[in-house]
C-alpha cells in the first residue's frame, strides 16, 4: 500500500469511529433516563377503552390497581386472561382494579379478543406504543402492580397464573 492510500485509509477509519463516538453520544443524551421500577410513583397516562371512554391512572388513586400490557398474538398473555377476569370478579369489590393495556393493535383485533374471553375488565388501547415506552415495558404480557398511593409495588415479567396474581392483589389492596 503507498503512502497516499494509508492517508485516505486513515481518515475514513478516523471519520467512521468519529461517527460512532456521535452516535453514541446522541443515543446516551436522548434517551429518556426516567425508567420506572418498583418503589416509584407510577406514571399517568390516558388511554381511551374500547367503548370509547377514557381511562386515566390517577384518576384510580385509592384503588389497588394491575396494569397489564399483553397483545392478541401473545400466547402466555392469552394464557393468563382467564385468571385474570377470576381476581377481577373476586377483587373488584375490594377497591381492586386491572387496566388491560393492549400494545400496537387495532380496535377490531382487541375487541375480538375481548368478547372472545368475555372479559369485563377496562380494556385500552395504546396504539403507538407510548405508555409501553414511559413504562419501559419489554416483553408481554408484563404487569405492574399498584397500590391505592399510586406507588409500583411490584412488576412481573411472563404470565400469572391465579395463584400468583392472587399474591400480588392481596399486597396491594386498600387497607379498610
Amino acid at each position: 500500500m503507498n503512502k497516499q492510500t494509508r492517508y485516505w485509509v486513515r481518515r475514513i477509519l478516523f471519520g467512521i469511529m468519529i461517527g460512532m463516538i456521535a452516535f453514541t453520544l446522541y443515543r446516551i443524551l436522548t434517551e429518556d433516563q426516567a425508567k420506572v421500577d418498583v418503589g416509584d410513583q407510577a406514571p399517568d397516562f390516558t388511554l381511551q377503552t374500547l367503548d370509547g371512554n377514557q381511562v386515566k391512572l390517577s384518576e384510580l388513586k385509592g384503588k389497588a390497581v394491575m396494569l397489564n400490557f399483553w397483545g392478541t398474538w401473545c400466547k402466555p398473555c392469552r394464557e393468563e386472561m382467564p385468571a385474570m377476569q377470576d381476581a377481577y370478579n373476586k377483587y373488584h369489590k375490594l377497591g381492586f382494579e386491572i387496566v388491560a393495556i393492549n400494545v400496537g393493535e387495532t380496535e377490531v383485533a382487541v375487541q375480538q379478543f375481548v368478547d372472545q374471553y368475555k372479559l369485563s375488565f377496562p380494556t385500552v388501547l395504546d396504539e403507538e406504543k407510548e405508555v409501553q415506552r414511559q413504562y419501559d415495558v419489554g416483553p408481554l404480557p408484563s404487569s405492574f402492580f399498584i397500590s391505592s398511593e399510586g406507588v409500583i409495588v411490584n412488576k412481573i415479567e411472563g404470565a400469572l397464573d391465579l395463584q400468583r396474581l392472587e399474591y400480588y392483589v392481596t399486597q396491594i389492596l386498600p387497607q379498610k
